[in-house]
C-alpha cells in the first residue's frame, strides 16, 4: 500500500522497528534535580543499536532518541529568540545568515545558518559527544566536520511549509553528494500539527533528484512511484530533546504549523573526510572556504568534531 500521510501508529512501525525503548530513570532523575553550571550538559554516552544502524542504511533516516535535558533545551530555545531579536544589533555577534525561508510574512520559517557563531550554547551543541558519536556510527566516517548548522523556527499558528528536497544538492560547493549526514535536534515536540518532517524511505539510494523535486507542485505529496520504485511518505514526529538523523540524499519536507505551539529545531550538517570543495557551486558558506577546487574541505570555518572513533579536540574557541 502506498502511504501519502501516515498516522503516528504507522510511523512507529517504520521509525522504531525492532528498537527497544531506552530506560534510564536514575539518569533522568539526576538531570531534573541537578543544578546546571555549564551551558550544555551532556547526556550519558550512548551508541546506536545495530537495528537503528540497519534502519538508517535501509531507509535513509532514523530517530536516535533523547540527547538533551530540560535545562539545555530551555537555554537553546531562549538563544534562538535572542539571536533573532539581535539581528540588527551591531554589537551582537551574528550568524552567517538569518532569513525567512518562506519569503512570506504570513507564513514564516526563520532560518539561521551557523547560529553557533553567535551563541555559546549552540557552539557547545555542535560538539555534543552523543550526537557526533551517533553520526559517526551511521555515516561510517573516519572524520566528521560541521558543514554548517541551521535553525528552522516555525512560529505558532502561521509557520510555513518546507517543500520536498534533498540536502546535498542544495549545497553545490560539496562533492560527492552522499558523504554528508544531518542531525536534526528538536527543541519543541515536533508533530503533525506544528509542522514535523516527512521522509521517503529508500530515496537516499536514488541519487541526485533535486531537479525533479523542485518541479513538483508545492503542497502536494510525491507521486506513488518514481522510476518504477514505490514511494512511501512517512511522517516523522520528534520529541523535544531527541535527535533524528537523515542522509544527505533522503527526500524530505515539512508541513505548516497550524498549532498554538512553536516548532524550533536545529540541524547540524556533518561532512565526512571524503567531502571535497567544488568551486563551481555557490553557497552562503563559500566565502569561508580556504582550500582549492577539488581539495578536501577543511578549515577553521568547518570545525572538526570527531575523528577515528573519538571526539575531536575543538578547533574553534
Amino acid at each position: 500500500m502506498i502511504a501519502k500521510e501516515l498516522n503516528l501508529t504507522a510511523w512507529r512501525c517504520v521509525e522504531t522497528e525492532g528498537i527497544p525503548p531506552k530506560k534510564n530513570k536514575t539518569s533522568l532523575k539526576c538531570f531534573t534535580e541537578s543544578k546546571i553550571k555549564v551551558l550544555i550538559k551532556q547526556m550519558p554516552t550512548e551508541t546506536l543499536t545495530d537495528q537503528q544502524i540497519d534502519q538508517y542504511r535501509r531507509n535513509g533516516f532514523v530517530n536516535g532518541g533523547l540527547v538533551l535535558d530540560e535545562a539545555t533545551i530551555d537555554t537553546l530555545r531562549t538563544e534562538v529568540l535572542r539571536v533573532i531579536d539581535d539581528r540588527d544589533n551591531p554589537d551582537a555577534p551574528q550568524p552567517v545568515s538569518l532569513r525567512n525561508l518562506s519569503k512570506s510574512d504570513d507564513a514564516p520559517i526563520w532560518q539561521i545558518v551557523n547560529i553557533f557563531e553567535s551563541s555559546s550554547p549552540f557552539r557547545e551543541l555542535i560538539n555534543h559527544q552523543q550526537i557526533v558519536n551517533m553520526a559517526a556510527q551511521l555515516s561510517g566516517a573516519q572524520e566528521l566536520r560541521v558543514w554548517h548548522d541551521q535553525i528552522q523556527y516555525k512560529p505558532k499558528t502561521l509557520g510555513g511549509r518546507l517543500h520536498w528536497h534533498q540536502d546535498s544538492p542544495l549545497w553545490p560547493t560539496l562533492q560527492p553528494k552522499h558523504e554528508q549526514i544531518s542531525a536534526w535536534v528538536a527543541l519543541d515536540d515536533a508533530d503533525m500539527d506544528n509542522g514535523c518532517m516527512y521522509m521517503v524511505p529508500g530515496s537516499h539510494q536514488w541519487g541526485n533528484q533535486q531537479p525533479f523535486l523542485q518541479e513538483m507542485p508545492h503542497g502536494v505529496a510525491p507521486p506513488d512511484t518514481f522510476e518504477g520504485k514505490p514511494v512511501y511518505t512517512v511522517m516523522c514526529p520528534v520529541k523535544k530533546g531527541h535527535v533524528h538523523f537523515h542522509h544527505s540524499l533522503t527526500w524530505h519536507g515539512s508541513g505548516t504549523n497550524t498549532s498554538s505551539r512553536p516548532r524550533r529545531a536545529v540541524a547540524i550538517h556533518f561532512m565526512s573526510e571524503n567531502t571535497t570543495y567544488d568551486a563551481s557551486g555557490n553557497h552562503s558558506m563559500k566565502p569561508f572556504v580556504t582550500v582549492s577546487d577539488g581539495e578536501k574541505l577543511v578549515g577553521d570555518a568547518f570545525p572538526l568534531v570527531w575523528t577515528n572513533g573519538s571526539k575531536a579536540k575543538k578547533e574553534v574557541s
